[in-house]
């Protein structure tokens, strides 16, 4: 696979895998997805002088996963890594994931169907990674925000509505009073709920 193809199924998966964790997917982030998804053929390249694949393997992969659980970066690493070596599983050339042990090379798919690198059907490949990448980019930092919000302001906005609707709440409760004629003033107890009011009622002279 071409880098820019690397670089696109990296970022897609990071992002995933950062969203499985729940770890908060930021431009730092989404830039070391991208660059570690390319190290690997980097590493070949500099280490054989040709794109053997020699640190296509699944050795490597374990050392990065021991890591990850040590410093949240290279759970990062270790997800990019990861995506590419399932990108060259789909190439016919295929990757030798036991080396140096064995130096069979594995693929995921029947011969019919594996992509040839810098071939037209990479390129499709490139650009519905590009899509679900920009879909994702913008479901986090938008869809996902204004979720969010919304989910925290609707509790505070009922409780508001509550209260609101409380304090303007009035009670009309009607009283008959009879009083005795030679009885100047009477006290009358009215009970709304728990709370106890005394009322006086006075003689009112004509």
């Amino acid at each position: 696979m071409r880098s820019y193809t690397h670089i696109a199924g990296g970022i897609i998966f990071t992002m995933l895998i950062m969203y499985i964790l729940n770890i908060p997917v930021t431009a730092f982030y989404i830039f070391l997805a991208g660059t570690a998804a390319v190290i690997p053929d980097l590493l070949d390249y500099i280490l054989s002088e040709k794109h053997n694949r020699e640190t296509h393997n699944i050795w490597v992969l374990v050392v990065l996963l021991g890591l990850s659980l040590v410093n949240q970066i290279f759970i990062i690493v270790t997800a990019a890594y990861f995506s590419h070596l399932v990108l060259d599983l789909m190439t016919s050339h295929g990757v030798r994931l036991l080396y140096p042990f064995r130096k069979t090379r594995f693929v995921c798919m029947g011969e019919k169907y594996r992509i040839k690198t810098g071939t037209s059907r990479e390129k499709a490949l490139f650009f519905f990674l590009v899509i679900l990448v920009v879909g994702g980019v913008l479901m986090n930092y938008q869809v996902f925000s204004l979720i969010d919000t919304a989910t925290a302001t609707q509790p505070t906005t009922m409780a508001d509505n509550n209260t609101t609707n409380g304090s303007n709440a009035k009670t009309y409760i009607n009283v008959q009073v009879q009083v005795d004629e030679g009885m100047s003033n009477k006290n009358i107890s009215i009970k709304n709920s728990q709370n106890e009011s005394n009322i006086i009622v006075k003689e009112i002279n004509q």
